[in-house]
C-alpha cells in the first residue's frame, strides 16, 4: 500500500507537467530581447563614395562652414564648382540611386584643416552622416587662407539624414 494520498499525487502530477513547461518559458525568454513589439532595429553600414576632398583651395565662393545633402544633377554642379579651382570635371552621379553629401569648412587660416566624411549608418530612423573635421594643431602647414571642402556620394534613403560632428586636432613632434 502506498504513504501517498491522492491529494500527494495531484501536487506530485502537477509539478512533472509545470517543469517542462517553464523549462521552455525560460529558455524563450533568454534567447530574445525582443519584446515582440516589432521587428529588431534596423542598422547598417552605407558605402561613403568620396568625389572630391580639398584641404588647400584657392579663392572660392563658399566662405562659410556647411552642410547639404544635394538630390540632383543642377544644384550639384553648381555647388561643385563654386567650390573646386576652375577647370575642375563634375563628377557623374546618379541622382535616381544616390545623393550627395558636402561640407565646407568655411574659411580658414592655412592649409592644415581638413574635412572627410568617412562613414554613413542608416538606422531605424535616420541616415547618420558622419563629418571629420582635422585641425592642424601645432603641425606646420602652408600659411595661406583656404577653404576646405569635400564632396561624397551616399545611397539615396527616404529617410532624414542627420549629420554627426567629429573633430580632432593633430600633435605633431
Amino acid at each position: 500500500m502506498s504513504n501517498r494520498t491522492p491529494r500527494t499525487r495531484t501536487h506530485a502530477a502537477a509539478a512533472l507537467v509545470a517543469a517542462p513547461v517553464l523549462a521552455l518559458l525560460l529558455s524563450c525568454a533568454a534567447g530574445s530581447a525582443n519584446t515582440g513589439e516589432g521587428p529588431p532595429p534596423v542598422s547598417r553600414t552605407l558605402p561613403v563614395v568620396p568625389l572630391k576632398c580639398a584641404s588647400c583651395s584657392g579663392d572660392i565662393a563658399r566662405t562659410t562652414r556647411a552642410r547639404e545633402i544635394i538630390e540632383d544633377a543642377e544644384t550639384f554642379r553648381k555647388a561643385f564648382l563654386e567650390s573646386v579651382p576652375e577647370g575642375t570635371e563634375v563628377p557623374d552621379v546618379d541622382f535616381s540611386r544616390f545623393v550627395v553629401v558636402a561640407a565646407w569648412m568655411g574659411q580658414q587660416s592655412n592649409c592644415g584643416s581638413a574635412l572627410s566624411i568617412p562613414s554613413a549608418r542608416e538606422t531605424e530612423s535616420q541616415v547618420e552622416l558622419e563629418v571629420r573635421s582635422s585641425l592642424p594643431g601645432n603641425c606646420p602647414a602652408e600659411d595661406v587662407i583656404s577653404y576646405p571642402f569635400c564632396f561624397a556620394r551616399v545611397e539615396k534613403v527616404a529617410k532624414p539624414y542627420v549629420f554627426l560632428e567629429r573633430s580632432e586636432t593633430r600633435v605633431c613632434e
